[in-house]
């Protein structure tokens, strides 16, 4: 399996807050949504692309796609964001909104896939901002000959959201005692 590979991008609150969210944005992330709501919003986009599925452009340009399937995948990863201390309707909110969300992202993280599939390049991370210190945490599968699926979305607090930043970096320079002799 390659070695890891991870790009954190300092100043992640900074940046991220940077990004104009308006007042009204904040409160309709706040608010929620129904189930139903997300759906019926993301499907039509998707439709109203002209394809089974929607092209879309994150902050840096990176560039990723959303289909009726990674759709189901966000709107059921809901309960990541619950054990996070949201509720359900904040996420649908955000899901209905992944279009924005993305276009409002900043790549923080990439690493190889864990599965060790050679079908898929890299795992991505994105970061995007919704209201005082809270985010979307959006996963991209760069796939290799179908490019980049956006396919999960997690809403989290910026101190865990750190957190599992300090986690991917210690990963980097892990040391096993066993292996390891003094010189």
């Amino acid at each position: 399996m390659p070695e890891s590979i991870v790009v954190f991008k300092s100043g992640l609150a900074e940046a991220a807050c940077s990004a104009g969210i308006s007042r009204e944005k904040a409160e309709e992330y706040q608010r929620g949504a129904t189930l139903g709501f997300a759906k019926n919003r993301v499907y039509s986009q998707i439709e109203n692309s002209g394809g089974g599925r929607l092209i879309i452009k994150s902050k840096d340009g990176e560039e990723g796609y959303i289909n009726k399937d990674s759709v189901n995948k966000m709107l059921s990863s809901y309960v990541d964001s619950v054990s996070n201390g949201f509720n359900e309707a904040q996420h649908f909110a955000a899901v209905a909104d992944i279009v924005n969300l993305y276009g409002n992202s900043t790549k923080v993280l990439t690493h190889p896939d864990k599965k060790g599939s050679h079908n898929v390049k890299a795992i991505n991370r994105f970061v995007a901002p919704l209201y005082e210190n809270n985010f979307a945490l959006i996963t991209g599968k760069e796939i290799v000959e179908n490019g980049r699926k956006i396919y999960n979305l997690e809403l989290m607090k910026l101190g865990r959201l750190e957190g599992l930043f300090v986690e991917e970096e210690s990963k980097k320079f892990h040391c096993n005692p066993a292996t390891s002799h003094p010189h």
